[in-house]
């Protein structure tokens, strides 16, 4: 089955000669793949989902944020179509001159070291916890100064702009703090899950990966993910039998086998408490 995708245009969204743009949005569960013309900063403000980005696919909660450069072919989806399973995100977007431009006014570092991807992946990712809002006070501020436009919004916003890219260049450029963070040390785990979901996958074999304790194991995976290692497994497994049922012909039960559930009872179960309908529902739906 085709994945449909769309182009976005920079033109289409910037005004008054000024190539940023900023807004806030209600992701729809939905929505096509699409990719653009132009980058793209976005920060999760609210609720829980899923940012697929190319053939990776990534559990999303408040505080993630993605670099995406040109061309990059991604969307975000919450975790159902239920209208409670909001997921809302900050997009703030802007020219790759407005880069360069941002990266001679930064004098003393390189705003362009948030933008060496890793090889597997056109994108970057970190994640910001706790007590520190100064991010998403940014996104606020930026999304304030696009929406009024006061005298001299233009000038703010670029301000605002350069702060936000001087602050995740901070962040890139500062790599053994970075993996002093729980989330980091996790990530190999999380990327594991993706790849094995049809495979049986318990906290003790886990753990033995990361060689910790059970107990230190499932602490750390819950402070980073926000869930407990089965819910985040179960969830995993759902999105992965969504895209089956979406993009194959498959029938039910070969896709649930594919996505780690031997007994068909179990996954119609499990998929419906965390979806609200039925398999079949959401494959008639999704058509």
């Amino acid at each position: 089955m085709k994945v449909r995708q769309e182009l976005f245009h920079g033109s289409t969204m910037f005004q008054d000669q000024l190539e940023i743009y900023v807004n806030r949005f209600q992701e729809n569960f939905h929505s096509d793949f699409h990719s653009h013309d132009f980058i793209e900063i976005t920060y999760v403000a609210e609720g829980t989902g899923f940012h697929h980005i190319g053939e990776h696919v990534f559990p999303v909660r408040k505080g993630d944020l993605f670099i995406l450069p040109l061309g990059t072919t991604h969307v975000f989806r919450p975790v159902s179509p239920s209208k409670h399973q909001k997921l809302i995100v900050y997009n703030c977007i802007f020219t790759e001159s407005m880069l360069y431009k941002a990266n001679e006014d930064a004098a003393g570092i390189n705003l362009l070291q948030c933008f060496q991807f890793p090889t597997d992946m056109n994108a970057s990712r970190c994640h910001f916890d706790g007590p520190n809002q100064r991010i998403e006070s940014l996104f606020q501020q930026m999304l304030d100064e696009h929406t009024v436009r006061k005298p001299g919004y233009a000038a703010l916003l670029y301000s605002l702009l350069l702060q936000l890219l001087i602050y995740l260049a901070r962040q890139f450029s500062e790599p053994d703090q970075a993996k002093l963070h729980p989330q980091d040390s996790m990530e190999h785990i999380l990327q594991y899950i993706r790849n094995h979901v049809d495979e049986p996958l318990t906290i003790r074999s886990m753990a033995e990966q990361c060689r910790m304790s059970e107990r230190h194991f499932f602490r750390l995976f819950k402070q980073r993910t926000g869930q407990p290692f089965q819910d985040f497994v179960q969830h995993t497994r759902v999105q992965a039998s969504c895209e089956l049922l979406l993009r194959t012909n498959l029938t039910i039960a070969p896709i649930a086998e594919a996505v780690g559930y031997k007994d068909l009872q179990s996954f119609h179960q499990v998929f419906k408490r965390i979806v609200g309908m039925t398999p079949g529902q959401y494959r008639k739906q999704g058509l």
